[in-house]
């Protein structure tokens, strides 16, 4: 029974990950099938445009990240204490996401900037460098705050923590990098074909890449309670066999 349970727990994040990869296919063939159709469905369109907010891919990959919100927050209540604060703060950057998919903060600072950050950004950098030094001073003090839990991580989960940084780059690089491409060629030129085949491959970057950093962190998840599994049953081990020899020399 223990071994079957154990056989569905690690079998799980594989399928979670199956499972949401067929979705977001699906997501993107009713948002190709939209295009190739002119928009006549006009409850589809709303409803399935990767190029807009408040509908279901949006409330899908929202409901991604909130997962790995509560993946992350699971692991902080069984880790060891030392571990607590890294997955609480985990927890709650995923939560942040999360809420930016279905809130549109970032999307809400640019229209009050009115440029996108790629725009201003570099230039503010230049002339705030000393606020930018600041900025990465707290960063890299939170990071060395952090680095015996990552190192701790790093050194038990490491194919774990490899699987988790592709998903991170692999979510990144299309809501940052293929963005910013798609808005410095095509200047808001929604009409172009090409311009819809960035807004496909960088929507299903970043729902993917978060795909892959929830099949991760469940990953991680169950490694504990594996590891809590495998020391009851080497506990129980050395019972069990001397109840069978006390058994034999009764008998």
């Amino acid at each position: 029974m223990n071994s079957h349970h154990a056989k569905l727990r690690n079998n799980f994040p594989t399928k979670v990950i199956v499972t949401a990869l067929i979705c977001e296919i699906v997501l993107v063939s009713i948002y190709w099938f939209d295009i190739v159709t002119g928009g006549h469905f006009h409850v589809l369109h709303s409803l399935f445009d990767l190029d807009s907010e408040g509908n279901v891919p949006a409330w899908f990959s929202s409901s991604q990240l909130f997962c790995v919100a509560i993946t992350f927050w699971s692991c902080a209540l069984r880790k060891k204490r030392e571990s607590r604060l890294f997955f609480i703060l985990a927890g709650i950057a995923a939560v942040y996401v999360s809420s930016d998919e279905t809130a549109q903060i970032h999307e809400r600072v640019t229209a009050v900037i009115g440029q996108r950050y790629i725009d201003w950004l570099p230039a503010y950098a230049a002339h705030n460098f000393l606020l930018v030094m600041v900025t990465v001073a707290v960063l890299l003090t939170v990071c060395q705050f952090l680095a015996d839990d990552l190192l701790t991580l790093w050194k038990n989960n490491r194919r774990v923590i490899l699987l988790t940084m592709l998903g991170i780059a692999f979510g990144l690089t299309g809501g940052m990098g293929v963005e910013t491409l798609g808005y410095k060629w095509f200047q808001g030129n929604s009409d172009s074909i090409w311009y819809k085949v960035e807004v496909t491959v960088e929507e299903f970057m970043e729902m993917f890449g978060a795909s892959i950093v929830l099949c991760s962190a469940l990953k991680l998840r169950f490694q504990k309670g594996k590891s809590k599994v495998d020391a009851n049953s080497r506990l129980d081990k050395p019972l069990t066999l001397n109840l069978a020899s006390v058994d034999h020399g009764a008998r």
